[in-house]
Formats: C-alpha cells, structure tokens, sequence
C-alpha cells in the first residue's frame, strides 16, 4: 500500500503544490483519525527533498532513502512528550525523558519507520511540550548545508493548546516569521482545538476518510483473512487505526466485549459497574492504548444506536448486534446518544490530561444514566 492508493486526490494536490513551485512556509494536514495524515506529512517533506524530484518521489536516491528510515537531516518530527518538573527552561526535552521512555520512542519511530500507520504516544505524554519548541526555534534559523528543504513535522498538534498553550504562543512566534527553505507541517485529528491565529497562517489540506477498499487492502496485506477483513473495514468506516486494532483484538470476540461493557454501562448495577471501573482502570494505568481501544468500542455502539434510531435501517458489520441495539433503542427512546458520545470522548481525553481514572468513570457512569432519561446534564460550578 503506497499514498497514491490511500489518498489520491490529497496526493494530487501536493504534486501540483511541487510541481507549481508554491510550496508554503506551513500547513495542517487536519482529519479523521487514521485517515494516514502522518504518513502523508511523511511523503510531502520526502518530495520535496527528492534528488530526481519529476513526478513524485523517487524512492531510491539517497534523500528518498534517509526519509524512509526518518532519518534525513532536513527532518524533525516533534510527537507529545511527559511534563518533567526537573527539566530546565531551554534544555534538549529528549534529555529529560526517562530511560524508559527514550526508548520507547527510539523504539517507536523505527516502527513508524516500517509502518507508517503506526501510532506514536509516548506513555503519559499530555501536550507539545514547550521546551520541544524552544528547541526548534534554537535550531531551525541555522543555516544547513543540506540539500533541499527543512521539514518539521508536528503530530498530534491540537496539543500544543493544552495547558495555558505556551507551545502554540511559541510557535506562533516562528510561523509570524518563518524561517527560508523551510515547511512546518501541524498534524491533527482536532484542528478546531489549535489556537486561530494558528490556523490564520497556515494552508490547511484535509484528508478524508480511507475508502473500505483501502482499509480492507492495509488489513489484507498484514495477513488477515478476508472475512475478518470485511467485517472489521464496515464497523472501522475509514479509521486504519481503529480498524487495526479491532482486527488486533478479534481472536478475543470484540463484538461480545462490546455488548459486555454496554450492558456494563447501561445497566445500574453495583457489581457491574465495579467491574467497569476496576478493569478500565487498570488499563488505564497499565495500557493507555487498549484503553482507547475499549473506549472506541463503546462509542461505535452508541454511534451504530444512533443510526438505527434515525435510519430504520441495518447496520453493516454489526449485524451480530443488531437485536440488542435494537432492543436498546425501544428500552430509551429519549436518551441523548450524541452527548453520552461526547463523554465517551472526553473520557479519552482525561488519559492525556491525568485525570483520576477511577472518579472519571464514576462521574461517566452516573451521567450516563442521567443522559438514557433523555434529561440534560446540570453544569458543574
């Protein structure tokens, strides 16, 4: 699988960027989650490094060959990194990071490396730090004796807004006078989250969601079996990282885990909801991304709910479900299925702020009953 079979249209686009010679001093490359945002950003600063630099990359001069292993000289890619109460004020953030860490994220760009699906979140890593770019305006003014152009690749940038968005008011400073030769590329599944004078100075290229015959050729060509494939690219709609990992979990049965945890949810029950808490905790604490992974699955009920609600129809890939969410339907007519999504997300959201896991899932598990009576949530003061 290669860009021109993901996204051809935003391929086009960055052909025409490089071949008019218009190439801008930033972009946000903005869309869905795994919609191979990253791997586009990856492509562009590799075309435009490219020694032939005809139509495309030409994946075998020196340059092509350094950007694939990510290791060219014109590259820097920044990724979310933990707080550190001992780093100093203008010190190298890779040099705070725990033993532990570094080498999970040596570890993780060599993986992203070979498989440019590959997410990187470094554990308990909560925003762009701003030492990540205080030490990018140190290097990125200096002249390079390298051929071709300086790329800066910021994944994950809706968090450079997170905590009082000293990262963004300094980047802000560099895009307010962008170095020469040089292109930032801010990566996002939230552009809305990034400050507006951000946006205001950057070209935004969106990427749409894959097509199912793009998802189901990636799960295809990881080896699993066509079946699987169908089945795991309906319920996926466009999400690669989704689908992965769904397709990851199904020697586990990931539609009966599903219906588990929504009755789980749903259902008041002390020990019920004992089991939630405790084991969503725990993975929490121990696996941030199968807790994600558990999350996602609730929120395609909720979603897939919505849709028989409004569409009368059936949904593919959840047939298997198709009763209970039906029978769930006629139980709370009135709930508020958008909203308990969005508290579904925002419990997402709580693992990268560390947030006290166990409380935010108390308070999800009681709004949530508040939500299936169709009844608003009361504003906390």
């Amino acid at each position: 699988m290669i860009i021109k079979d993901t996204q051809p249209l935003v391929l086009k686009r960055l052909l025409n960027i490089n071949k008019n010679n218009r190439v801008g001093s930033a972009y946000i490359f903005s869309g869905q989650k795994g919609s191979a945002k990253e791997w586009g950003s990856i492509e562009f600063a590799k075309l435009l490094n490219c020694e032939s630099n005809l139509n495309g990359s030409c994946n075998k001069c020196s340059s092509c060959i350094k950007f694939k292993s990510l290791q060219h000289p014109n590259l820097k890619i920044i990724v979310p990194l933990p707080s550190n109460s001992k780093t100093k004020k203008d010190g190298d953030p890779l040099e705070s990071l725990s033993k532990e860490d570094f080498e999970y994220l040596t570890n993780a760009l060599t993986l992203k490396s070979t498989n440019p699906f590959h997410k990187i979140i470094v554990p308990k890593a909560r925003r762009i730090t701003i030492n990540s770019i205080r030490e990018l305006r140190k290097s990125i003014y200096l002249k390079t004796h390298s051929f071709g152009r300086k790329m800066v690749l910021i994944f994950d940038a809706h968090l450079l807004s997170e905590g009082m968005g000293e990262s963004a008011n300094a980047l802000l400073k560099i895009l307010e006078e962008p170095p020469e030769n040089t292109t930032l590329i801010l990566v996002t599944d939230n552009k809305n989250a990034l400050l507006p004078t951000v946006i205001s100075r950057c070209q935004n290229i969106h990427f749409p969601n894959l097509t199912k015959n793009c998802v189901k050729s990636i799960l295809l060509e990881k080896g699993f079996d066509d079946q699987q494939a169908t089945e795991i690219t309906l319920i996926a709609k466009g999400d690669v990282h989704l689908a992965v990992d769904l397709a990851n979990n199904n020697d586990k049965d990931f539609l009966e885990d599903l219906l588990l945890m929504s009755k789980q949810l749903v259902n008041v029950s002390e020990t019920g909801w004992r089991k939630f808490i405790d084991n969503l905790s725990m993975l929490a604490f121990r696996d941030p991304n199968q807790f994600r992974f558990k999350i996602f699955l609730l929120q395609l009920w909720f979603n897939n709910a919505y849709k028989i609600r409004i569409s009368d129809s059936s949904i593919q890939g959840f047939e298997r479900l198709e009763g209970s969410l039906c029978k769930f339907n006629e139980k709370y007519p009135n709930a508020d299925l958008v909203e308990i999504n969005r508290l579904l997300e925002d419990s997402i959201e709580s693992l990268s702020k560390n947030f006290y896991t166990p409380l935010t899932l108390t308070n999800l598990l009681i709004s949530v009953q508040t939500l299936l009576r169709g009844k608003e949530l009361q504003p906390v003061l």
